[in-house]
């Protein structure tokens, strides 16, 4: 089991995530879901809600709540844009912004971690087979 591709990946997951909740828990008060959205914020703002779930592989009805109880909280607003009213854009606030900084430092630092003693041509490779092994899932998610 151990030797497996599925075991080796979900324990990398748990520990990545397990870190960053860690770490993001001492500065914010950000949930699960909402740093994913943000970091996707701030690449895309403004989008609409199904970009987000696409973006982030969340189902539709899951990004509905996170995004419901993010904006209760100040950290980002829905807008309609003139000449397309039936759909929202989402995108950060002041307090969002601020709290993308704060989850960009931690990502930053976890993926120094992640990446410490590989070399750059390691690195590539590694993001390489990664995305090849994404796609090669997501192909087969999608043929279900």
């Amino acid at each position: 089991m151990k030797n497996s591709l599925h075991y080796k990946l979900r324990a990398s997951h748990t520990i990545c995530n397990k870190t960053i909740i860690q770490e993001l828990q001492q500065i914010t008060e950000l949930r699960s879901g909402e740093p994913k959205i943000l970091e996707f914020l701030a690449e895309n703002e403004p989008c609409e809600q199904k970009a987000i779930a696409l973006g982030c592989d969340l189902d539709p009805a899951s990004v509905t709540g996170i995004l419901g109880r993010m904006e209760e909280r100040g950290l980002i607003k829905r807008e309609t844009h003139p000449g397309n009213r039936r759909s929202l854009f989402v995108s950060m606030t002041d307090i969002g912004q601020k709290s993308f900084l704060s989850v960009e430092k931690i990502f930053e630092k976890v993926d120094s971690f992640a990446l410490k003693d590989f070399t750059n041509s390691e690195k590539a490779e590694l993001f390489r087979l990664l995305d090849k092994l994404y796609f090669n899932l997501k192909e087969n998610n999608h043929e279900k």
